[in-house]
């Protein structure tokens, strides 16, 4: 019996295709950034042949984590800006958005615990819209200091 091995000029082959576009961005605190950021997705998700209703998804999804990182992420304060990373795959579209806000550790954080609040709240949505409108999401503390928002939506 002999073994094969894998010499130094063997590459290993990943089993998930890179995208087919990715798009970094640095976004500040300002309405006016934050909207260039959302029509530049908007035209991109219609350009890529995501259907009318997963591009409104995606926007709401995403407004509400780029928002929420702009204002309570340290951008606020015009320490760092906010990053964010569009990927469009072929079969999905994958956004992942960093602050340097301090994480939070929450039960609040998973999908089943996002509830709507009640109507006279005045905050409390934001997760809840996340998840209502994202197939996956996913938060995690950022190296150095910060956090990771990862959101998913399929075609």
């Amino acid at each position: 019996m002999s073994l094969l091995r894998a010499g130094p000029n063997v590459r290993r082959v990943d089993p998930t295709p890179p995208p087919l576009l990715a798009i970094e961005y640095r976004i500040g605190p300002d309405a006016d950034a934050v909207r260039l950021v959302r029509g530049q997705v908007r035209a991109l998700l219609q350009d890529h042949g995501f259907a009318p209703s997963k591009v409104e998804a995606v926007l709401l999804g995403l407004d509400e984590v780029v928002m929420n990182a702009c204002w309570h992420g340290e951008a606020a304060r015009q320490v760092e800006p906010v990053e964010m990373v569009v990927q469009v795959h072929a079969d999905r579209l994958v956004l992942e958005v960093r602050d340097r806000g301090a994480f939070v550790a929450r039960d609040g954080h998973a999908k089943e615990a996002a509830t709507l609040p009640d109507d006279d709240a005045e905050s409390g949505r934001g997760l809840f819209l996340i998840h209502a409108t994202m197939d996956e999401a996913s938060f995690s503390p950022r190296e150095g200091g910060g956090t990771v928002v990862r959101l998913v939506k399929r075609r």
